[in-house]
């Protein structure tokens, strides 16, 4: 082998251009946990993997900011005896680094380093890429087939492995290392957590609320908290597994599913279809929060189910600004197996309201039919219940709606409303109501049916069965009219006649009490400093309109900006034509994802490669690099040395802009890449000629 020391101008050495250029960065300390060993583990696995398909590549390592206590990069990289590849090491010394910002506490400028790379890079395509990452051999093998296009930008998902990497195996040992050592995967869509052989890991809490569901492709990264509850957004498709032998409870239950349609959006909708393998579930057309009750095959424990949108009122331009995904028209809150309630009450359990003449119950042979409204006492109820166990208990209301619309809960003997939790169920075309809540042993409780109309007007239904979870016991809870007899109802027709009156003496002191809050109000803010200058604040965030008005009309597309430096492929010419990375003097976070923007708003194509064409990164130290874990800890380090980093959102608000402009805006001076600067290289050529060309 020939070792050869290149000290002229970038772009004049002889060397023969290769097909692909792969370009990293690193410097011989101790960030992120010994980077030469994890150097060694890319050169040694990738060397291979061109030894094996014939790639014709070469390697340029920069060493950013030799530390001088330590020997250079150069001398302990052990390369392969007969190299598959040419390897380019160029060295940075440090009078050149401390030109730099925050060269002090920042001993590395990552894409300042790429960009030298970049700059001095041979191949027709180049590669950026990291020293902690391994390649797939399914990506090896697409890159020698010569597949890549010049008008495009590549991106794949990283899977990060445990840091652990058998250097010295052999490239199938490494292989099945990186597909049975995974933590998490990092997509487009989000950052998910994984199981050793990489299927998707629920968080706790998740959407999941079933033993048995596991979630498949298609989801959104978990958001949410535990006030308002936690959701995740559907793509177009999702997938989900149950296993019903993972439970003996879970024989003979239905899949609930807990959506809500973009509600961003005024009416939105969506049309799905819902399949478990071959056999069809339904095809619903869901409005607003609803959820679906779906019978699944008994002859089966195992189902496959797949959600698939068939249309829907669309809605990304309804969207929060720096919401930038595609397709978000829906996200499910729930995923479960419960029990189909099998116990049914006689429908002569609804009664009138108390203290009103009005007949709000109408009884039919096999139904009852309810008219009510928001005015008090509430609307139709049942008779009182007593529940016979501790536990949750779901109470479903089959109705067929007239006119109007109904809201179902619960009250205690002393009629006090009870927490619970009501939904609106589709079960096969049929309009269910769903109230879920949780008793002890001997509550006593009645059912109320009540209109949900605005502007209290009344609304109107047929109600045709109520079931329960669970088997509870009538009990002698009647209202005060019907224990009166006559008398009591006579009460009651004098307290309705009485509540008129009642209510507009309310209605009038309501109005004085807040005509009396509003000057109240004014005073203090014509008194107060502070809050005439939140006043101003307010003021001030009106001027934001154009900013917000910008970043929905030029919305940037969904790109796959998720951990995009340590993979991103596009022809030479574009990288010199976009003047490679900005070289913002500040730590490396979202410079690369604001690279994917310079690409696409200069016309260049992104193309995610599919799942199998991906990278393995092996796992680093907490805050030497984001993980999801570890960001708080980085952020807090990064602060704490006075380091600045550019954000997702001014990302975003750049890339608007740039759309706005039609082209890419352009950071870096002519000598990007200090391309005015000669630099010591250290060349390993392969003696035994390129394959592969």
């Amino acid at each position: 082998m020939d070792q050869v020391i290149d000290t002229e101008t970038p772009g004049t050495s002889e060397l023969a251009a290769p097909y692909l250029s792969v370009v990293v960065a690193t410097r011989n300390d101790d960030h992120g946990g010994d980077p030469l060993q994890r150097l060694q583990a890319f050169v040694n696995t990738f060397d291979e993997q061109c030894r094996r398909t014939g790639l014709d590549a070469e390697v340029i390592v920069i060493d950013w900011n030799p530390p001088p206590d330590r020997p250079r990069v150069a001398e302990v990289l052990r390369l392969p005896v007969q190299p598959a590849c040419t390897y380019r090491i160029v060295d940075v010394p440090p009078d050149l680094h401390y030109r730099f910002q925050h060269a002090d506490v920042l001993p590395l400028f990552q894409m300042i380093a790429k960009n030298v790379g970049i700059r001095r890079a041979r191949g027709r395509f180049v590669l950026a890429t990291n020293i902690d990452v391994i390649f797939s051999t399914e990506l090896v093998d697409w890159l020698a087939s010569g597949c890549l296009e010049a008008e495009r930008i590549y991106r794949v998902d990283r899977h990060d492995i445990e840091s652990d990497f058998p250097v010295a195996a052999t490239l199938a040992e490494k292989m099945a290392y990186c597909q049975t050592h995974q933590l998490r995967v990092h997509k487009r869509a989000g950052t998910h957590a994984v199981d050793p052989v990489g299927r998707e890991r629920l968080l706790e809490p998740d959407i999941a609320g079933s033993t048995g569901i596991t979630l498949g492709d298609g989801w959104h990264t978990r958001e949410g908290d535990s006030t308002g509850g936690f959701f995740r957004w559907a793509s177009r498709e999702v997938r989900f597994a149950i296993d019903r032998t993972a439970s003996q409870d879970l024989s003979g239950m239905a899949l609930n599913v807990d959506l809500e349609t973009n509600p961003y959006q005024p009416d939105s909708w969506i049309e799905l279809d819902i399949r478990a393998g071959e056999r069809s579930l339904g095809r619903r057309r869901v409005s607003g929060r609803t959820r679906l009750r779906l019978t699944l095959d008994e002859d089966s424990s195992l189902h496959e189910i797949a959600m698939r949108a068939i249309s829907s009122s669309g809605g990304r331009e309804w969207l929060p600004p720096f919401q930038n995904r595609d397709e978000l028209w829906y996200r499910v809150h729930d995923l479960s197996l419960r029990a189909t309630p099998q116990h049914r009450y006689d429908i002569g359990v609804w009664q009138d309201p108390p203290w009103t003449p009005r007949r709000v119950v109408r009884r039919m042979e096999s139904s009852v039919e309810l008219d009510t409204d928001r005015g008090f006492p509430n609307g139709a109820r049942t008779a009182g219940f007593e529940s016979p166990s501790d536990g949750v208990c779901e109470f479903v209301l089959e109705y067929v709606p007239i006119d109007g619309g109904f809201t179902l809960f619960a009250r205690d003997e002393h009629d006090r409303r009870l927490p619970s939790t009501m939904a609106e169920i589709d079960q096969d075309g049929t309009r269910l109501l769903s109230l879920t809540l949780e008793l002890k042993r001997g509550s006593r409780l009645s059912l109320v049916l009540a209109s949900d109309q605005p502007d209290g007007t009344r609304s109107r239904c047929v109600v045709r069965n109520l079931r329960s979870s669970a088997p509870l016991r009538a009990v002698r809870l009647t209202d005060f009219s019907s224990r009166l007899g006559w008398a009591g109802r006579g009460l009651a027709a004098g307290a309705e006649a009485l509540s008129l009156p009642v209510r507009a003496l309310k209605r009038t002191a309501r109005s004085l009490v807040l005509r009396r809050m509003r000057g109240f109000h004014q005073s203090m803010i014509e008194r107060s400093d502070r809050v005439r200058d939140l006043e101003s604040r307010l003021v001030a965030l009106t001027d934001l309109e154009p900013v917000a008005r910008l970043l929905k009309t030029h919305r940037p597309p969904q790109l796959h900006q998720n951990t995009c430096g340590d993979f991103q492929l596009m022809a030479r010419e574009h990288w010199f034509a976009l003047r490679g990375y900005p070289e913002l003097e500040m730590f490396s976070m979202s410079i690369d994802g604001l690279m994917e923007s310079l690409a696409c708003t200069a016309g260049i194509r992104e193309h995610i490669l599919e799942s199998s064409l991906c990278i393995y990164h092996l796992e680093h130290e907490k805050a030497s690099g984001w993980t999801p874990e570890g960001e708080a800890l980085l952020r807090k380090r990064i602060a704490e040395r006075g380091i600045t980093w550019l954000d997702s959102q001014t990302v975003d608000i750049w890339t608007a802009y740039m759309l706005w402009l039609g082209r890419p805006m352009i950071f870096n001076s002519a000598g990007w890449g200090l391309g005015d600067v000669l630099l010591a290289e250290t060349t390993l050529q392969c003696v035994a000629g390129r394959v592969g060309r």
